[in-house]
């Protein structure tokens, strides 16, 4: 009888979670949101103001000629910016596009789970290329900024072709 009063009091422990706390999980959430709203955006310039100088961004599921078997990894505000550049440079994307099936808080770590559903300029008028596929993003919060940014995308079996663009 013992075990099941002390399992009972430590699990009432856990559900009981001051309020302060909970108002923290949300302000947290609500960053790791408005984040990557400026991510699915390619607004690079207002996003880099959410990261912290020693954030760590990675990608361990890319894949392609830049990337060896752990796919990206990019240390430091400088590194992740100039890689993000790098890439809008190389592709001009019009957005990342980003869709959330799910997104919950815990511990600091706000878990996005959805598409991405890229858009980029093509060559035939009128049309833009579209590049979609499911997608886990991991944004780890602490004091009020981004101190880690891991994506988990399926490059091996995206859905891809040109759609009508947007007038």
């Amino acid at each position: 009888m013992r075990k099941h009063t002390v399992a009972a009091a430590m699990m009432a422990g856990l559900f009981c979670m001051p309020a302060a706390r909970a108002q923290e999980m949300n302000e947290t959430e609500r960053f790791a949101r408005e984040y990557m709203e400026h991510y699915s955006a390619v607004d690079w310039d207002t996003m880099e103001g959410y990261l912290a100088e020693d954030v760590v961004f990675a990608d361990p599921t890319a894949m392609g000629p830049d990337y060896g078997e752990d796919g990206a990894l990019y240390e430091g505000r400088e590194a992740v910016m100039e890689a993000l550049r790098s890439f809008s440079a190389s592709y001009n994307p019009i957005e990342l596009g980003f869709e959330w099936d799910t997104v919950f808080e815990s511990n600091g770590r706000v878990v996005f789970m959805g598409h991405v559903n890229a858009l980029y300029p093509a060559r035939t008028e009128g049309q833009n290329f579209r590049w979609r596929a499911e997608q886990v993003t991991v944004v780890t919060v602490r004091d009020g900024v981004v101190i880690r940014h891991d994506d988990y995308a399926n490059y091996a079996n995206p859905e891809q072709g040109l759609i009508p663009a947007a007038e």
